[in-house]
Parts: C-alpha cells; sequence; structure tokens
C-alpha cells in the first residue's frame, strides 16, 4: 500500500484479490495529514471490505433510500458525507469505534451546529448498520457532541426597520415588510402562494431550499393573521405578481441573502442577520403585552412554548408579574391566618 498526491489531496493505491484499487482519502497533501494517513488509515485499509457489503458508504447510500425522507434532508446529509465523512466509506462499519468517533469528532473545524449535524449523519449510516446486524449498537451514541454556541436575538429598532425598508426597492422590500410583520421565516415566505393568502390569514404550509418547495412538518402549518401594516405590502406585491408563487423573484434564502448583504451595505449595516427579521416579530408581540405566549408561539409555528421561552425568556415579562400577592397555600388569606402561625420569612 501507498500513497500519493492527485490535484492537493492525498490518494492511496492498494491491492484486493488481485485488483489494483484507488482511493482519495479526502484530506489535503501536508505532512500532518501524511502522517495521519499512515498511522491511521494505512491499517483500517488493509482490513477493509472493497466489496462494498458492510461498508459505510454502502449504508449511506442504505439511508438515504429510507422512506418519507424530505428533499432537504437528503442534501443536507449528502453535503455532510461528501464533505466529512465520503473519506471512510470503504471503512467496515464494525470498525468505526467510539474512540475513532471521538478523534474523528475533535478534528472537525466547523460550528458546534454543524457538528451535530454530520455526526448525525454518520448516526443515520450506523443505525442502518444495527438494523442490519452488521454491528450490535451504534457508537455515536457515546460521543460527547460539543454544546450548541448561546445565540442572542438581536431585535431590530423602529429605526433600523425603516432604514431597511426605506432603501430596499421593487419586491424586496415587499419581501421585508412580509418577514418583519408575520415572523414567518425566509423560505417559508419563498414558498408563499397566492392561494395560501384569504382576506384575514395567512397559511403557512410550505418551504423553500435550493429553490424546490416542500411541505413543513404537519405539525408544523399553521396561520397568521393579516395585521394592518402587512396589507400595504400585500397590495404592493399584488401589483407584480398575482397567481402563483407571491414572490417568484426570491430563489431560496441563500439568494435572499445575498440580496440582504447589499442592502445592508447601502445602510451601513453590515453584519446584522435577515434572521432577527422573526426575533423581531416575536420581541414586539412580547413587549405589546397584546399576545399569551402561547398565541405568540402558535404565530411563529413552534408546537410549544418551550422555544419561545429558551430564545425570549428576557423579554417575556406580560406573564412575570401578574401574581395575587393573596394568594395561600393555607386556603385563607394571609390576613385572617393565626397569630400563632409564625410570619415566614421575617427577620427577628
Amino acid at each position: 500500500m501507498k500513497m500519493f498526491v492527485r490535484g492537493n489531496t492525498i490518494w492511496v493505491t492498494l491491492y484486493q484479490n488481485g485488483q489494483r484499487i484507488r482511493k482519495s482519502t479526502g484530506l489535503a497533501n501536508t505532512r500532518e495529514n501524511r502522517r495521519k494517513v499512515e498511522r491511521e488509515l494505512f491499517p483500517v485499509l488493509t482490513k477493509a471490505d472493497f466489496s462494498k457489503k458492510n461498508t459505510v458508504g454502502h449504508y449511506f447510500e442504505k439511508s438515504i433510500r429510507v422512506k418519507d425522507l424530505k428533499d432537504s434532508t437528503i442534501d443536507t446529509y449528502m453535503g455532510n458525507y461528501r464533505s466529512h465523512i465520503q473519506m471512510y466509506e470503504d471503512y467496515p462499519v464494525n470498525e468505526i469505534t467510539v474512540g475513532f468517533l471521538r478523534e474523528w469528532v475533535s478534528g472537525l473545524k466547523v460550528s458546534a451546529r454543524t457538528v451535530r449535524s454530520i455526526v448525525n449523519t454518520f448516526s443515520q449510516i450506523l443505525n442502518e448498520a444495527v438494523y442490519d446486524e452488521a454491528i450490535e449498537y451504534n457508537p455515536t451514541r457515546k460521543v460527547r457532541l460539543p454544546k450548541l454556541d448561546e445565540y442572542d436575538p438581536e431585535p431590530y429598532s423602529d429605526v433600523e426597520a425603516q432604514l431597511l425598508l426605506s432603501n430596499a426597492k421593487g419586491w424586496f422590500r415587499n419581501f421585508l415588510g412580509f418577514l418583519f410583520l408575520t415572523g414567518m421565516r425566509i423560505g417559508e415566505v419563498c414558498a408563499l402562494r397566492w392561494e395560501s393568502i384569504s382576506e384575514t390569514h395567512i397559511l403557512v404550509a410550505k418551504t423553500m431550499r435550493n429553490k424546490v418547495s416542500t411541505p413543513v412538518k404537519t405539525r408544523n402549518i399553521h396561520s397568521i393573521p393579516i395585521f394592518n401594516g402587512l396589507r400595504y405590502f400585500i397590495a404592493e406585491q399584488h401589483k407584480l405578481t398575482q397567481t402563483g408563487l407571491v414572490f417568484p423573484e426570491a430563489h431560496g434564502a441563500d439568494y435572499v441573502r445575498g440580496k440582504w448583504v447589499k442592502l445592508l451595505e447601502r445602510c451601513g449595516m453590515e453584519g446584522r442577520v435577515l434572521y432577527n427579521t422573526r426575533h423581531t416579530f416575536a420581541i414586539k408581540a412580547l413587549d405589546s403585552s397584546k399576545f399569551k405566549v402561547s398565541e405568540i408561539s402558535k404565530l411563529l409555528g413552534h408546537t410549544s412554548t418551550q422555544m419561545l421561552f429558551q430564545k425570549y425568556a428576557k423579554w417575556i415579562k406580560s406573564e412575570q408579574m401578574k401574581v395575587d400577592l393573596n394568594f395561600s397555600t393555607l386556603g385563607t388569606s394571609l390576613d385572617t391566618v393565626s397569630s400563632e402561625v409564625p410570619k415566614i420569612g421575617v427577620v427577628i
């Protein structure tokens, strides 16, 4: 077995059953990676079964053929696999140990959220191997994952929102109006169709990714009332399109973010996040004290209030101080309690 370089990537050559096999390691040609190939890959490749049965690659193919996987989920699996897992496609799944995975995870130079996504892809692969009884258990379950980065919402002030809207033009201005005044996700507005807009409500049932419109999960289907401020943007956009997609020019979230970055440059607001339009809606609704937390959760398409409390705890004041101080666990108001009962919390 030997290694060679093609482009700037390390490849290996080995022979099995009289057949020459060449495989990319997916690693850049550096001294450290060459040592890694010799120390880690050579021993495993020597034992690898290149008939494809019971290998990581074999079970990856099985994992993406699972019924009812959304196109967006398959896209995520494919991206994670090609970028971070495919170099191990010829490994027998029984050679993927907890120790191997821990070292692999420690070498991933991506965000904590992306690490979790990549490990989840590997976990789905190994789940298929468990179902086939090729391995007894899934070792990813014993891998400690990094904590998600804390993310503080940064809502836009009224002045900032007006500045953004006044500098946006055409359909994109109307698009931003929808984001600010509905709290919808970017992909949901991209996938919105005119038939989903009634006189009083917007039905959110689809999202868009990579120009492909797909249904949202059944439990996330929800409707949003058309607030008065939104009617202006609906009317303006209706002058541009009347049927099909409300925003046919919005070719998915990535395309919209490209226009967003240019708008921020014009406004001198570089670095702000488009998704904060959703946070702005949620926080404005909380500050207004006109909605219950459960109602805001439904407007945002959450299945429970848990997400709202996690993200917006410091803004949820409308339900914090509504306390009747006459409440008593003793079954009577405190002013009628016998003087013999000690006053809890009073220091003498």
